[in-house]
């Protein structure tokens, strides 16, 4: 068994679609859409990692915004969170909380979507000690 990819709900496709693709990278690969399931939904792509969008179709979703723990959310790797950071604040993206840190260990951002759909970013700062995990 493999993992083949993580999916959230947006209220609207289209606009998820740019958030994700004009703000943090990702690649679109596709979009499909059914009537008999009433969805239609979108598959991106960033650095390996397949991430799924699905809006409703004919039903009004109005997302909650999250609470600690901010689960469930979706965590990409990265090498500096300094440069993280700044590019959240080009993109306009607002953070939710930190970057927060365990010394020897891991720093670690969350922020989330237009749909509060939560994200992160990780620093392993002992990645000796993450590949361990």
């Amino acid at each position: 068994m493999a993992y083949d990819h993580g999916s959230f709900r947006v209220r609207n496709l289209a606009e998820a679609i740019r958030f994700y693709t004009d703000k943090l990278g990702f690649r679109f690969l596709f979009a499909v859409e059914s009537e008999q399931f009433g969805e239609k939904g979108a598959f991106l792509e960033y650095n390996g990692a397949r991430l799924e969008l699905i809006e409703t179709i004919g039903i009004s979703y109005q997302p909650v915004k999250p609470e600690r723990p901010y689960c469930p959310h979706l965590c990409f790797e990265a090498d500096d969170m300094d440069a993280v950071m700044e590019m959240l604040k080009q993109n306009g993206i607002a953070v939710l909380d930190g970057p927060n840190e365990i010394p020897d260990s891991e720093r670690w951002v969350y922020f989330m979507d237009p749909d509060y759909n939560v994200l992160e970013y990780i620093v392993w700062l002992n990645k000796e000690k993450a590949d361990r995990t």
